[in-house]
């Protein structure tokens, strides 16, 4: 491990700041108090230590966790001891839907010649494509006529007057689910997290990690270049996915296939609060930052 500086620390801590505040918000919004939170701190603490932290050719035991981490021995040993949680039913079918989101949006079988998702007939007898097969060649563990009420009941989907299964969204994204919000919430901002650590330690290349910056912006502005970026974003989204779908089935006849990604585009935006703006940040700053 690195060693930092007090100057780097207090960088590193002012950061952890501004990241945590609308956490903390979103905490206090569904009633979790600050000791609610601290045993599950405490756990994953051990957890990264444990799995993260080993030296090579040596055993991780708990005293070493309990130095690394600050956490009592006898807490590393109950922690490393629990059984690991099962992904829960609301977990397991966002995960599910976004699978077959991106098959449907992927996979060149699924699609027309134009690059668009093909309607589908809702079942078929023999090799043909419709919405079961999709459901089937992605899991067996759910039948595809509860996948699609459910997805009609959403929106996501609906069938049009031949009977086919006309996709209507260009993405996965639960509109009323908590439970299913958070699933993607925790995976997207951890893998960004992820990111970010990575580009940090500097011990390889960096990871792609940009955005750009701008104030002194209109409110109509603001509007007129989210819908820029979201239209733009879900057209790149849209063709990465068919080339990591043309690749995934590429690699899958090799033995070489043990890497995983997760490319992401965000848009922000919130009325300017001055104190939002750091002193060590540039006069200039805010005029127009890409980074």
């Amino acid at each position: 491990m690195n060693e930092i500086t007090d100057t780097q620390q207090k960088a590193l801590f002012k950061a952890i700041k501004r990241i945590l505040r609308p956490l903390v918000s979103l905490l206090l919004r569904q009633g979790i108090t600050y000791t609610a939170l601290i045993d599950l701190l405490k756990t994953t603490y051990v957890e990264v230590a444990d799995q993260q932290f080993t030296l090579k050719g040596k055993k991780q035991t708990d005293s070493r966790i309990s130095v690394l981490t600050g956490v009592h021995r006898k807490e590393v040993k109950r922690i490393r001891e629990q059984e690991a949680v099962p992904m829960e039913a609301k977990e397991r079918k966002a995960s599910l839907s976004a699978q077959l989101m991106a098959t449907w949006l992927g996979h060149p079988d699924y699609l027309n010649e134009n690059g668009q998702p093909k309607a589908l007939p809702r079942n078929s007898e023999g090799n043909e494509l419709s919405f079961d097969t999709m459901v089937r060649c992605v899991t067996k563990d759910v039948h595809p006529r509860s996948i699609l009420d459910e997805w009609i009941h959403q929106g996501v989907v609906a069938i049009d007057r031949q009977g086919l299964v006309q996709l209507q969204e260009s993405g996965y994204v639960p509109k009323e689910d908590f439970e299913e919000k958070l699933f993607f919430v925790g995976k997207n901002i951890g893998d960004h997290l992820s990111v970010v650590t990575h580009n940090l330690t500097g011990e390889q290349a960096p990871m792609l990690d940009r955005a750009v910056y701008y104030g002194d912006l209109s409110e109509n502005s603001v509007k007129e270049l989210e819908a820029y970026a979201r239209a733009g974003a879900l057209e790149l989204l849209t063709e990465v996915n068919q080339m990591a779908s043309r690749l995934q089935y590429q690699d899958q006849q090799s033995d070489k296939n043990d890497h995983a990604m997760h490319f992401g585009a965000y848009f922000y935006c919130c009325e300017q609060v001055q104190e939002d703006l750091e002193a060590e940040i540039e006069a200039d700053a805010d005029k127009g930052t890409a980074k």
